[in-house]
């Protein structure tokens, strides 16, 4: 104890605050270098979410897009009919919003609405660039697809129950899946039998990419390959269920010729001869539209579904990765995976959620980076007005000596300038 008593303890602490003093410059740099690059890291991982960035691709001219999904339980009977009267709703709240001019009945040039798309489907099923407005009469682009699994023959070989896709609309647009040969399946088509698969599908039944107009029958019924696109590997991928080979074909297909597992279905006639088919199991809906204000679109697709909030998940994409965001997941940490509605989500839906947990992390070891900085700056300047040796009067005193000597010279070249000039 006499020890410890007889220490200078005013050296000891300066002693400390040196150290402390030359050590919080590395500390400080390190913070913000470590910071930049989870950064980096965060934008890279939602870079490889295009499925989360269609707004962003489509917004031109000053114009903001917004892009929204929702997610049905599987107790729900989500079929087509039930998608038109929610976009026909959906219409009319666009237009009560201000989205939509409503048309008056001049039979002057209407004044349809249109989308400014950077991307359309061509004839062909590939993408084209476009300049202007899409000749469309609706202001919104939107797609619906359902789960399953069909049974897929070429020439003696069968891919049982490969996990199907069945799609309508313009989901190509909403995912952008890389083409590895042929192109996208045409939306517009009369005849639903075009299909697009990905690579380890090819293989299994082709031993090739390049199967680009092969003929394949799924229920007995021929459909033909329009694109093989490119097997995304990985473990988040494979645990989001994109294991095994992957088809993309017609909503229409897959209700005629496969088997729906998300969501409820029925058996309907579709001919004199007794042919059924699967109606409903679609579980999810993109739309993506002009939003003059935060949140409306969300807000009008909500209002559209007109489901009570334990049969339907909805997400706003155009903000999903915002630190607000991040935040609300932050905040719900320990009750957001306690999930209490029966939802079959998609592949890319399963993707986005795994990468929000990891995106979470990132942003809370960014925002302690950034709380410590800004504490050590502001311990920083507390100490130097503390140990400061001037005073505010000393200060105005030295900005007023300063400009008094800048006036003397101004003053003395002027002088000497006269001077030369009488000489």
């Amino acid at each position: 104890m006499k020890f410890f008593n007889n220490l200078d303890k005013e050296k000891i602490k300066n002693k400390i605050l040196k150290v402390i003093k030359s050590k919080a410059f590395i500390i400080v740099i390190t913070l913000i270098i470590l910071d930049l690059v989870l950064g980096f890291i965060s934008r890279a991982l939602i870079h490889k979410l295009p499925e989360q960035s269609a707004a962003d691709r489509w917004s031109s001219d000053g114009k903001k897009m917004a892009q929204v999904s929702i997610f049905f339980t599987e107790d729900q009977m989500i079929d087509t009919d039930f998608i038109k009267k929610m976009e026909y709703v959906m219409e009319s709240k666009m237009t009560n919003a201000g989205i939509v001019e409503e048309q008056d009945d001049d039979p002057k040039p209407q004044k349809d609405p249109r989308i400014v798309e950077t991307q359309k489907i061509g004839d062909n099923g590939a993408y084209e660039d476009t300049e202007g407005p899409v000749d469309d009469t609706k202001l919104y682009s939107s797609c619906y697809s359902a789960q399953g699994i069909v049974s897929i023959s070429f020439e003696g070989k069968t891919a049982d129950k490969v996990t199907a896709i069945g799609t309508f609309g313009d989901f190509f647009l909403f995912h952008p899946l890389e083409l590895v040969s042929g192109s996208y399946y045409n939306k517009d088509a009369l005849m639903k039998d075009q299909i697009v698969i990905d690579e380890d599908l090819s293989w299994q039944l082709f031993g090739s990419n390049e199967v680009v107009g092969q003929m394949v029958t799924i229920g007995d019924v021929p459909h033909y390959i329009s694109g093989v696109v490119k097997r995304q590997e990985g473990k988040m991928r494979t645990a989001a269920g994109q294991q095994g080979g992957l088809a993309y074909i017609s909503y229409d297909s897959l209700c005629k010729y496969g088997v729906i597992l998300s969501g409820r279905t029925e058996k309907v006639e579709i001919s004199e001869d007794g042919k059924t088919a699967l109606t409903g199991g679609i579980n999810c809906y993109e739309v993506v539209m002009p939003s003059p204000v935060d949140g409306i679109v969300k807000t009008i697709v909500k209002e559209s579904a007109a489901l009570d909030d334990r049969y339907i998940s909805i997400v706003d994409n155009t903000e999903r990765f915002s630190a607000f965001s991040m935040y609300d997941i932050l905040t719900a940490f320990g009750t957001r995976s306690m999930w209490n509605k029966a939802i079959f989500y998609p592949y890319w839906e399963n993707l986005a959620r795994g990468y929000e947990d990891i995106l979470v992390v990132l942003f809370t070891i960014r925002w302690i980076c950034k709380l410590i900085v800004i504490c050590m700056f502001s311990v920083y300047v507390v100490y130097l007005y503390r140990h400061k040796t001037w005073t505010v009067s000393g200060i105005v005193q030295t900005l007023s000596d300063k400009k008094y000597d800048l006036e003397v010279k101004q003053k003395q070249k002027k002088d000497e300038k006269e001077a030369k000039e009488r000489s």
